[in-house]
């Protein structure tokens, strides 16, 4: 069994978590404020005493189990003792009896341990108020939508990602071509210049980014980015304490060689363009000299909703850092019908009136 992490307030013992209102970590207990240096060093400290205590009880071992083709791993809670089951890419989570905030550190060991973390900038308080906000936004929701109690099941999460930064050498060979019309009394004159066109370039691609996790909606998570990586600070496993956090599960050699691929056909369209002939046609060759990647924790808030009468799931991200929202809303049919029979009569009336008037 691996060692779980929980941050503790120094004057009562209380556990701490990040507030991303003031950026800051706070104690729910006693309202000590902490600053970044002191989780720092109380990070190093915990997960020193993690390996510590993960070496001791190295015969001590993990309960596996599997549900739904997932692997559970089973921890102990450090405040109440309580067992917590997580699945095997779970890397920060709650304890579902004391609600303590917990991170398994053995998760982020290694190879998984990130390199950097972007921390949230948005409360719960100001994710809920930002959602309210873009969903009364949209006319045909479904009214069970404003519920509150589906406002109290939004959770921040810190998803993985990769990060590559892609220099490299392009060049160009092909041809183009510049067309001159004549017009004269008795003919049109068109004529063709045929040119050989070499061309090379350095080219910098800079944060590229790739989900790192499979089960991740792809489709939710590209449409709340970007998110701006000078935020990006060095990896401090007190970030996660407070929110629900997942590790990769997908590896760097992977995810560079999709990304080299997307770079080659950026570099193609890029030597094409800023040309002054009628038609350029040709191939273009991209050699990489450096590929950088890195592995970040990106934060969102993520809603799930059971709406309509089939209690079809649906599913929402915003981006921790700046609010935007991505996903399907429910559409009440019933209001979208009476709304569209309305508007339909409305129009109906003001056809009769004026077909009165002109008749």
């Amino acid at each position: 069994m691996s060692p779980t992490v929980t941050f503790k307030c120094p004057c009562c013992g209380g556990y701490l978590e990040f507030d991303p209102s003031a950026q800051r970590f706070k104690c729910l207990y006693c309202g000590q404020i902490l600053s970044e240096e002191d989780l720092k060093d109380q990070s190093m400290q915990r997960e020193a005493e993690a390996e510590e205590k993960m070496a001791e009880e190295a015969a001590y071992e993990q309960s596996m189990a599997e549900k739904a083709g997932e692997s559970l791993r089973s921890y102990h809670c450090q405040m109440c003792g309580a067992e917590i089951v997580t699945t095997d890419t779970t890397a920060a989570t709650r304890c579902y009896y004391c609600h303590s905030p917990v991170v398994l550190h053995d998760r982020l060991d290694d190879e998984f341990r990130p390199d950097g973390v972007i921390p949230f900038q948005l409360d719960k308080a100001a994710a809920e108020k930002k959602f309210t906000e873009f969903v009364n936004r949209k006319r045909f929701i479904d009214r069970g939508f404003f519920d509150r109690a589906q406002l109290e099941m939004f959770s921040g999460v810190y998803y993985p990602y990769w990060y590559c930064d892609i220099d490299g050498v392009a060049t160009f060979s092909g041809e183009g071509t510049r067309t001159s019309v004549e017009t004269t009394p008795r003919h049109i004159v068109t004529t063709t210049r045929y040119f050989r066109v070499e061309r090379e370039g350095r080219l910098t691609f800079r944060s590229m980014a790739r989900k790192a996790l499979k089960k991740a909606d792809g489709t939710l998570s590209d449409g709340i980015h970007p998110y701006d990586c000078t935020a990006v600070k060095p990896y401090a496993s007190g970030y996660l304490s407070g929110f629900l956090a997942e590790k990769r599960d997908v590896d760097e050699a992977s995810v560079k060689a999709d990304m080299l691929q997307e770079a080659e056909g950026y570099a193609g369209g890029m030597m094409r363009k800023n040309h002054s002939y009628n038609s350029l046609n040709g191939s273009t060759n991209f050699r990489a000299t450096k590929v950088d990647a890195r592995y970040v924790l990106l934060p969102s808030w993520v809603l799930t909703y059971k709406g309509g009468k089939d209690g079809v799931p649906y599913y929402y991200m915003m981006n921790g850092q700046n609010g935007r929202v991505c996903g399907k809303l429910p559409i009440n049919r019933g209001k979208l019908i009476t709304w569209a029979i309305g508007a339909g009569l409305i129009v109906f009336a003001i056809l009769c009136a004026g077909g009165k008037f002109i008749w």
